[in-house]
């Protein structure tokens, strides 16, 4: 196994026994279990293996058999527009008294809380499916049961020691009781999961297999966008989700994706076309725009589309401006990366502090300042338990929310300097030196051998995602003619070689100056198909790059 330093200051392991193996060889070992490929519904797990669902699908059922007022709660993200979009299209399907609440941003925060059951309890509703949180609001959901409204809590969290025993169910795959086969499930998976349930007892079962299909991509949005594994259930329900999308029987999805789908399609369509702009939605104005899109087929969808179109360019915009303002101001030689802004949006710092830390790999919390207080965001890279620091001062936080290698909170702004010297005092002792990103190299490869047929072996191993990543390969010391930008978008970057092939790597603009020093480089790149004006191309999409 051989070691090279790269440009990013990562590490880039690869073995030179891979020259000879053909890389459906290579990618093949990846893989343990049998059966793989080409799945299908039958694939899916039953959903009552999941704790709470018979109890679930029972309180709904009397639910819509009474009349009685159902309301989906959850948060303002992608994975609420999801799911609640799931589940929302079956109600309205079976003619069920539903609707949908989510908080405010700023106003509201994360999760639920007890005012609003004050404002339901006053619309009469009787019962409430949470999406993606509950699991924690323990005084909430007393709350909620003594105004007479139920609570089923669907989320796929940490579930803590002590959970909301007033709840009628808990569905939540981690659950330490729950036998569930699958533990890695998206929320849209597990909304898709509840729909499911539904769906087996009202429907028969063409008609059931046809509704599952129709309701798979929407469960596969967020399932790649929550950077969930894309293995077993959640790789199902993602290459089913590709199959269906270019049917989708949303129009607005449609209509989203028109001039994007191409036969190299793979589940980037969803992290990286479908997903920002839906987050944009909730991120920059309103979440209801989103769940507009995606449930209705109104002949006036194009206003609703171009407010989103807008909405994405204006987060791009801010997001590029804020990320260089960061790079420039924070302390880089600081373990803990803090950057405080009093323009930046709240839909954005999440973006920014992730961007901070793909840059520096070093934890990041951005924080934007909020008249008397400041409201964080804060990421992570692996090595890094960012939510355990962050408890150790949980007692200074007005709020505070986490995820797997995120979190948020908000402080007091006279408490927010102690809060940073502690916190810098504590990270900054460690080493921090001895983490280095590694990237492994899957086979080093001429460019001579790269063909149609080459990618078309790649793709047979599709979707590719978390726990199943593209195949990495490296070319070494490749002379180039010329370094620019990528027409108007100067933040990325261009490679010009005698070959024919597209080289690219995006995000790169910082190194502009540094790069064009070297004329030989060793280039680690992923493979895909480029179509532009009906003519293809194979795109080098460059991860990494070494100078000798």
């Amino acid at each position: 196994m051989q070691e090279k330093v790269s440009v990013k200051w990562n590490i880039i392991r690869y073995d030179r026994s891979t020259l000879e193996k053909d890389i459906e060889e290579i990618l093949a070992s990846r893989f343990e279990w049998k059966d793989y490929f080409e799945k299908g519904l039958h694939d899916l797990h039953d959903p009552y293996l999941l704790c709470g669902m018979k109890e679930a699908v029972s309180r709904i059922k009397e639910a819509i058999d009474k009349k009685q007022k159902i309301i989906i709660f959850g948060d303002y993200d992608v994975d609420w527009v999801t799911s609640t979009s799931i589940l929302m299209h079956f109600f309205k399907k079976i003619w069920a008294l539903s609707s949908y609440r989510l908080p405010h941003r700023i106003k509201d925060g994360y999760g639920m809380k007890s005012y609003f059951m004050d404002e339901l309890a006053e619309l009469w509703v009787d019962l409430v499916i949470t999406v993606d949180c509950g699991t924690r609001d323990v005084e909430v959901v007393k709350y909620a049961k003594s105004k007479w409204i139920d609570v089923i809590i669907t989320d796929h969290h940490f579930v803590p020691d002590i959970i909301p025993e007033e709840a009628v169910a808990i569905i939540n795959p981690k659950r330490q009781d729950c036998n569930y086969p699958f533990k890695n499930l998206a929320w849209a998976g597990v909304a898709f999961k509840l729909m499911q349930a539904l769906a087996s007892d009202y429907f028969d079962e063409k008609a059931y297999e046809d509704y599952l299909h129709e309701s798979i991509d929407i469960a596969a949005i967020w399932t790649v966008a929550d950077c969930m594994s894309l293995t077993w259930e959640n790789r199902t329900i993602v290459e089913l989700g590709l199959k269906q999308l270019k049917n989708s029987r949303s129009k607005g999805i449609r209509t989203l994706i028109e001039d994007k789908i191409h036969e190299d399609l793979d589940a980037d369509i969803f992290g990286f076309v479908i997903w920002p702009r839906l987050n944009a939605a909730g991120r920059m104005d309103s979440p209801y725009k989103a769940v507009n899109l995606i449930l209705n087929n109104w002949d006036s969808l194009g206003q609703t589309l171009g407010e989103i179109e807008n909405l994405n360019e204006k987060r791009k915009t801010l997001t590029k401006k804020f990320c260089e303002d960061a790079l420039w101001k924070v302390n880089r030689d600081d373990n803990l990366i803090f950057y405080v802004s009093d323009e930046i949006e709240h839909g954005i710092i999440w973006i920014v502090a992730w961007r901070l830390t793909e840059q520096l790999y070093k934890p990041s919390i951005v924080l934007i300042d909020d008249w008397d207080k400041l409201i964080a965001s804060c990421r992570a890279p692996e090595y890094f338990d960012i939510v355990a620091l962050l408890e150790k001062y949980s007692d200074m936080f007005v709020a505070f929310w986490w995820h797997k290698g995120a979190a948020g909170f908000t402080i007091e702004k006279s408490k927010f300097e102690e809060f940073r010297k502690k916190a810098l005092s504590n990270v900054n002792k460690l080493d921090f030196t001895v983490h280095k990103k590694e990237i492994k190299i899957d086979k080093v490869v001429r460019l001579d051998e790269l063909w149609f047929n080459f990618l078309d072996k790649i793709n047979k191993f599709k979707p590719f995602g978390m726990w199943n990543t593209k195949p990495l390969f490296m070319v070494e010391k490749l002379s180039y003619e010329k370094l620019d930008f990528i027409w108007q978008w100067r933040d990325h970057l261009r490679f010009t070689t005698k070959h024919w092939f597209k080289i690219f790597w995006f995000y790169m603009w910082d190194h502009y100056e540094q790069i064009k020093r070297w004329w030989q480089v060793s280039l680690v790149f992923d493979l895909s198909l480029d179509t532009w004006m009906w003519k293809k191309n194979l795109m080098l999409k460059i991860i990494d790059m070494i100078v000798e």
